[in-house]
């Protein structure tokens, strides 16, 4: 089976202006990254930027949005629809966010409903899991997390177009990153969940990237983990240092 392609996601979260949306796509523009064959680069602005971003964007990198209903669009106020993401030609959404689930209050079943939608409308998904940090400390991390993944396992049969975001939510804008071994650990044990209970091909083949302070210091570190297949990057991909996470991609390439 073909080795599984680096995936880098920049989740822009809730920032930006239209003038700092230029100067983010300009520095990713300019930059000099691997190619295509050996990293998968997708960015995420907020909703309002995206048809901006797309028509800046270098076409070697994608677009992805940061959430989208949970069925057919119609009356939900505030909400956008798979539909409308695939009419602009947006292919990838970030469904399952932590600050989702703990703030909104989406649960694991809405967040499995939703990436079962979003997949049948043909859009590609980056669907995230974690443990808070109560349950890191209970011990309890791998039960969060496989309860997290067997909601979504249990309402899709094709796992081509999911990439899994593990992101330890005490680690998100805390400074406070997993260390490699802890990454490892996780992302080990998910790709054995996935291999008893949904296939060994689906473990093999899909990605599950990790979450959670990223930066241009530890990401060469991480990304030599061999079940880390790349990143979903906050605050960092806002910053020039995104391209220096990109370039961690190299580190699996040259031990592939």
């Amino acid at each position: 089976m073909a080795p599984r392609k680096f995936f880098v996601g920049g989740n822009w979260k809730c920032n930006g202006t239209g003038e700092d949306v230029k100067k983010i796509v300009t520095v990713l523009n300019e930059a000099e990254v691997p190619s295509e064959d050996v990293v998968e680069v997708v960015v995420s602005p907020p909703y309002v930027f995206l048809a901006q971003v797309k028509g800046l964007l270098r076409l070697d990198f994608a677009v992805a949005a940061q959430n989208c209903w949970v069925r057919k669009g119609g009356a939900f106020t505030g909400e956008i629809s798979a539909e409308m993401l695939v009419n602009l030609q947006v292919p990838w959404v970030i469904l399952g966010h932590s600050e989702r689930r703990a703030l909104l209050g989406e649960s694991n079943d809405f967040v499995a409903d939703k990436v079962a939608y979003a997949l049948s409308q043909g859009l590609k998904v980056i669907a995230c899991i974690g443990e808070t940090l109560e349950q890191r400390e209970s011990g309890t991390t791998m039960d969060v997390v496989a309860a997290q993944t067997k909601a979504i396992a249990e309402k899709i049969s094709d796992w081509t177009n999911v990439v899994l975001a593990y992101e330890p939510v005490w680690a998100i804008g805390t400074g406070k990153v997993a260390t490699p071994a802890q990454a490892q650990e996780v992302h080990d044990g998910l790709r054995k969940w996935l291999h008893s209970n949904v296939s060994p091909a689906v473990a093999e083949s899909t990605r599950i990237i990790y979450g959670g302070s990223v930066n241009g210091a530890n990401s060469k570190e991480l990304a030599a983990q061999p079940d880390v297949d790349g990143f979903l990057v906050g605050g960092a991909s806002l910053k020039p240092e995104f391209v220096d996470i990109i370039k961690a991609a190299t580190v699996k390439s040259s031990s592939a």
